[in-house]
């Protein structure tokens, strides 16, 4: 008996020992497996539907076994390797991390951004070298260095795989799990993303990281980087330089929320019937803001879903989803903030332009169409204020005559020129008319070009290339300053002879205000002008087919004209 039991000890010790090295031999692989090869080579991730079933049992095995095994925290720590996983696809090309099962980069591949020093073109990648939060982390204790299961092997989505889904888990000794779950998809930027934890009583936040989405910090006029957030209907914009403490918390039905700048946007989109709290933004630096939004923990297992959206801020994209996500584009700002008579000028406009562009396929064209088009529109009333600025303009004389002759009793001679206007019937302001319809237009056409991924790197013709952005060569501004010149030149005069020669510098002013404005919107403008010096002109044919004489020039004699009496 005891020769037995010692033949079967030696027996077995001999297997135990020799097990490895026979399975060494046979798959080509080392026996001992580290943790971060338990995670590539045991992983749940799959891109079929048909293996992920399989991969869920395999995956729930593993994590038993980890658990059962896993080393107490009096022990000491060790140190687990990253897992990468990457994902790509025509339009994206994401790379997923184990640690804290976050996203390490999110990049674009259909936009690109050139370098000013080595003039080289760069792929926009959205997520920062440098950030206090990562994206998709938990604000669960130990979660920033937790190890996920992770299969590394890449995932590539095109037409015959469409779909693809990325699982990150982790069960801890206490038999608490978390399970994150993406769905991606090789045509589109939304993501399909599952928060499953369970064994936890107390609620958490999901994170959206410091600045994921935020591409470009530029300070420029109507620029909108930092958090929003769409909560019982209102839009709220924070940036980091307005906000007055370290952070800030919205409650209420959160439609979505996200962290963006004027092109690209990172927003997560509560879905399904797991509760949600408050959003809170919070203020990590001067250039730096994170957003979150609490999980509520339900009975057991807790899911919650999401629609999660990185990319550009493309407004048919965004307006698809149905969930209000085109509210970031920011299309009625106005000097102190966003106002909705200007944004509803502006999408109109930009309705316009996408409409000429599908013909065209030259947004330079398209804003030239428009041009013509809003002229046309007020057509009428621009020739109703070149009337009443000709009408001015042949009543000068007796206007110079009643402010020399009432020069010491304004309130007589305003009394006078009331009564001048009345009999002749003449409108002073009537000539201004046509610039007071073009404001909006102007404000709606310079959000439109500052605001919208559409017209962005958007080129017309020869040296410009992008219309969103400056004439590099200044040739518009300056062709746009001689059309303005003309138009005034041409003009009825309404002013004595010392007022227009003033008047004849505010093209210069414009110019240089124009040098560094949009070349979109310096070719609306020189565009109209064009169209008003026509406009002019034909108007000018027709009094002189109509037997109207022009009305004579204003010099420095005509103050000596007697005003007419009244019989």
């Amino acid at each position: 008996m005891e020769k037995r039991l010692v033949v079967f000890i030696v027996f077995s010790l001999l297997i135990i020992f020799s097990y490895p090295f026979f399975i060494n031999m046979m798959s080509g692989k080392p026996a001992n497996v580290p943790m971060s090869s338990l995670n590539e080579n045991q992983g749940a991730i799959e891109a079929e539907p048909k293996t992920e079933k399989q991969a869920l049992v395999q995956e729930k095995k593993t994590l038993e076994e980890m658990s059962a095994s896993e080393v107490s925290p009096l022990d000491t720590p060790v140190s687990v390797e990253e897992v990468l996983k990457v994902v790509e696809s025509d339009y994206y090309r994401v790379t997923l991390s184990s640690l804290g099962g976050t996203i390490k980069k999110w990049e674009l591949k259909k936009y690109s951004v050139k370098d000013e020093e080595s003039q080289t073109e760069h792929i926009i990648q959205l997520v920062p070298e440098k950030m206090s939060v990562s994206p998709l982390a938990l604000s669960l204790v130990g979660e920033k260095n937790r190890a996920y299961l992770m299969d590394g092997s890449p995932l590539m989505l095109n037409k015959s795989t469409p779909e693809g889904l990325v699982r990150m888990s982790y069960i801890g000794n206490d038999g608490k799990k978390i399970i994150k779950e993406l769905r991606f998809k090789h045509d589109r930027y939304v993501v399909d993303l599952k928060i499953e934890t369970e064994g936890y009583s107390e609620g958490y936040d999901i994170s959206l990281g410091s600045n994921f989405g935020i591409h470009d910090w530029s300070e420029q006029i109507g620029a909108n980087a930092g958090a929003v957030a769409l909560v019982d209907n209102e839009l709220i914009r924070k940036t980091p330089t307005k906000m007055e403490e370290a952070s800030a918390a919205f409650s209420g039905t959160t439609k979505w929320f996200g962290l963006q700048d004027k092109y690209f946007l990172s927003a997560l989109v509560p879905q399904g019937e797991g509760s949600v709290g408050a959003v809170t933004f919070e203020k990590q630096a001067e250039q730096e803001i994170s957003a979150k939004i609490r999980l509520e923990p339900g009975d057991g297992i807790d899911i919650h879903n999401f629609m999660f959206y990185v990319g550009p801020k493309e407004y048919d994209r965004l307006n698809a989803l149905d969930v209000n996500l085109d509210e970031s584009i920011d299309f009625g700002w106005f000097i102190f903030g966003s106002l909705l008579p200007v944004r509803m000028i502006a999408k109109p406009i930009f309705y316009l332009l996408r409409f000429f562009y599908q013909f065209t396929h030259n947004y330079g064209l398209s804003i030239i169409l428009v041009t013509v088009l809003i002229k046309v529109a007020f057509y009428p009333i621009t020739q109703k204020s070149m009337r009443s600025m000709k009408s001015m303009a042949s009543i000068q004389p007796k206007i110079a005559a009643i402010k020399k002759q009432w020069a010491n009793n304004k309130e007589k001679m305003n009394a006078e020129l009331m009564r001048l206007y009345k009999t002749e019937k003449v409108n002073p302001i009537g000539g201004c008319l046509p610039m007071l319809v073009q404001i909006p237009v102007f404000i709606s056409l310079f959000n439109i070009l500052y605001t919208t991924i559409e017209l962005r790197q958007a080129p017309f013709f020869m040296w410009v290339t992008d219309l969103s952005s400056k004439d590099p060569y200044y040739v518009l501004p300056i062709v746009m300053g001689g059309t303005m010149f003309l138009q005034q030149y041409t003009a009825p005069k309404t002013m004595d002879a010392m007022q227009s020669k003033i008047m004849l510098f505010l093209p210069i002013v414009y110019t240089f205000f124009f040098l560094n404005f949009p070349s979109g919107l310096v070719l609306y403008w020189l565009v109209n002008n064009t169209l008003t010096i026509v406009q002019q002109q034909l108007m000018k044919r027709d009094d002189v087919k109509g037997g109207v004489a022009e009305p004579k020039k204003i010099s420095r004699g005509s103050e000596d004209e007697k005003p007419s009496r009244r019989k």
